[in-house]
Formats: structure tokens, sequence, C-alpha cells
């Protein structure tokens, strides 16, 4: 029994470990958006907004678009059949305002989510030479569009992603963000990005910057209809196509408020975790206990282990994980450190979440998204698998400014 305690204590270290390393080469390998060059001349940038029911917040956002100084900025506000006043505001504000145009979708068509749909209605209205999918209650900061499109002009991308910060007010609520993002390092491998073949990916929903070129060549939002995590998938689908991919730290200048208050960020998860497992159930349970394992193995081996060497492990166990998310919180949510204690519950409610995700889709037979129900077999016939792509070639897309120039070439 005490090698078996052992091995745990071990197992759990090496977890907290790797988990560390993620963050700490992810951090490193990110550059900040509000440290990048604004440069006097950029492409025509287009921004597509999908809201639905935004009432209270979608004002604020778009506001913080138009104040960008972009010349022939245009900003595609789509209305996903809101039920409260959100297509009366976009309407309000584009009756004053001629670089926004509203777009309202009285009918989704089947085989169709909502969101995605919003997002390829949007696309086809927008004429920009770069594409910018984020959300309505997404708050941007003064230069934030001209310092992202300079930097993926000048490093040749043909897709920049940038991480939000997250507003949190809440210390439970940031430190649930902060143990998903501590997580998710892990997962999209970012610090790979700038070498081709590696299986690296980005993708944001509050900041996804496409090439139009790319975007289209792709096959646009019509490959993930069928997509609850689409902003994932989106950054999957470009990377693996061979577009090269960038992500930067927007926190200064990108924000957004994840879910208001504790509970609703968990239920918001709920809902679309199981989709992040590609709705495979073993996937799923696979991920789920290892997460209940890290969040309460350093606590419980640190406090009962009877063994000098388990208890040691533990215990550095537990000092790296609560390491890990304070860091992570104060890097993502603007936390002070001290949500790292609340790791082990936090931890062990991101398993619980994973768990309750799949039971939910599995009891219901599907998913509801936007007030629409989905079933779990169309939902996984239409889901873009990891397994389904080609590994990212050497070859890539070719480099922005000689592209553009040789299409504008006699």
């Amino acid at each position: 029994m005490s090698a078996l305690v052992l091995a745990l204590a071990a197992l759990a270290l090496a977890g907290w470990a790797r988990v560390a390393w993620s963050g700490l080469r992810s951090d490193r390998a990110l550059a900040r958006l509000e440290d990048l060059p604004a440069p006097r001349s950029v492409p025509r940038v287009s921004v597509v907004v999908p809201c639905r029911d935004e009432a209270p917040h979608v004002e604020r956002a778009v506001r913080s678009l138009l104040a960008q100084d972009l010349p022939g900025l245009e900003v595609v506000a789509v209305d996903d059949r809101s039920r409260d006043e959100t297509g009366a505001i976009l309407d309000r504000l584009a009756a004053a305002e001629p670089r926004l145009a509203v777009v309202h979708v009285r009918e989704l068509p089947a085989g169709w989510l909502g969101k995605n749909h919003a997002c390829a209605a949007g696309a086809r209205r927008a004429r920009g030479e770069w594409l910018l999918f984020t959300d309505g209650d997404v708050v941007f900061g003064p230069g934030a569009l001209r310092r992202a499109v300079g930097h993926a002009e000048a490093l040749g991308l043909g897709h920049l992603a940038a991480a939000p910060r997250f507003v949190a007010p809440g210390a439970l609520e940031r430190a649930f963000v902060a143990a998903f993002a501590a997580f998710a390092a892990g997962a999209f491998r970012v610090w790979e990005l700038p070498r081709a073949g590696t299986r690296g990916f980005a993708g944001v929903g509050a900041f996804n910057l496409v090439r139009r070129d790319a975007y289209e060549a792709v096959g646009g939002h019509a490959r993930l209809r069928l997509e609850v995590v689409d902003d994932v998938k989106l950054g999957l689908l470009l990377r693996r196509s061979g577009v090269p991919q960038g992500l930067v730290n927007g926190g200064a200048l990108v924000s957004v408020r994840w879910q208001h208050g504790f509970v609703p960020s968990v239920l918001g998860l709920v809902k679309n975790a199981f989709a992040g497992a590609e709705y495979r159930v073993a996937r799923a349970l696979g991920v789920a206990l290892w997460a209940v394992f890290l969040g309460a193995a350093p606590l419980a081996l640190a406090l009962a282990a009877h063994g000098g060497a388990a208890r040691a492990l533990g215990g550095l166990a537990l000092a790296v994980s609560v390491g890990v998310l304070g860091v992570t919180a104060r890097r993502v949510a603007g936390g002070g450190g001290a949500e790292g204690l609340l790791m082990p519950p936090c931890t062990v409610l991101l398993g619980a979440v994973l768990l309750a995700s799949a039971a939910a889709a599995a009891w219901r037979g599907g998913v509801v998204w936007r007030g629409t129900f989905y079933p779990l077999a169309a939902l996984r016939q239409g889901c873009l698998r990891c397994a389904d792509l080609p590994e990212a070639g050497a070859a890539g897309w070719p480099d922005a400014p000689a592209e553009r120039a040789r299409r504008s070439a006699p």
C-alpha cells in the first residue's frame, strides 16, 4: 500500500509539473498586443459580431470597435434571432454610424448552429481583406486592431488569435477561470505555432483574425456548421490546412466577461465541455478523472499520507498547483494570486463539469444551443475531429505581403 501511495504522490507531482511547464512555455511564447507596433497603413478590416440576446453589453462592445483608428473599418453585427432589444440597439447605432452594418437573422436553416450561421452570414456581408470574428460582449482598447493586423501582416500570418483578459470580480470565479486556462495551455501547445508540422494550434472566440482568402480557402464556417466550439475548431481547421497561425496576449487591449458570476461560469462550461472532448465518452471520462485526481490528490496526500516521502511529494504537488493557479489567475483575470488557494475545489469542479456535460448530453440525446435542440448523433457526425485532418504541412500559406503583390500584379 505504501508503494501505491508513493506512486500516486509522484504521479500528482508529475502532473502538476507538466501543467506548470505548459503554462510557462505558453506565457513566454506570447507577445503582448499592447507592445506590438502600430503601423501607419494596414489593409481593410471587417469585424463580424454575432449577437444573440446581448442587450446589456452590445452597445459598449460595438462602440469600442467603432473607436478603432482604422481607415475603411467595417463592423458587421449579426442579430441572431435575439429575444431582447439587441436588434433595436444595433439598428439605432447603425443609423448614426455608416461603418456599422446590421444583418438580422430571422430563421435558422436546418443543419446549422445559430452562432456559426451568424458568422457565415456576417462574412458574406463583409468586404474586408481581413475578417475579425468576435463576440457581442468583447471590449477593445485603442489601437488593438491596428496592432493585430500589422503583426499578422509583418509575420505573413493567415490567422491571428488573441487571448483576452477575463473580467471576473469574484475570487472563486477567477480561480475557476484560471483552472480552465491552466489546463487549456497544455491542450493547445501554442508554443509550437511558429513551427510547421507541429500539433499546436489556437482559436479564440473573442478574437479570431483571419485573412479572407485563407478563410474562404478552407470553407469558412460552412465547414463548421455543427461545431459548438466553433472558435477552437476554426483555428484547428486553418492550422491543419497549412495556414500560418499566431497567438498573442491581448489582455491589456481585449477584455470580456466570460460569464456573469461563478454559477453561470460553471453552467456555461457544462453546456459545451463535452463538445471539447469531441463527444467521445472515453476521452471525457479520462480527462475528467485526471482533473479530479490532480485536484484532490495533492491535498489528501499532504494531509493523510503516512509515509514521509509520499507526504513530501504530495505537499510539493500541492505547492506547485497553488502556485500555478495563482499565477494563472493573475495573468488571465487580474487576480492577486491568492486564488491559487482554491485550487483543490476548482480543479475537481472542472472534472465534475466535464462529467456533467457528457451525462447531460447522453441523457437528453443531444444539446440545446441558443434555444435549438441538436441530436447527439448529428453533432458527432458534424464534428471536425483532430484525427480526421492532415497534420500541418511545412509548405504553409503564402506570405501575406508577397501574395498580395502577386494578386495585384498585371
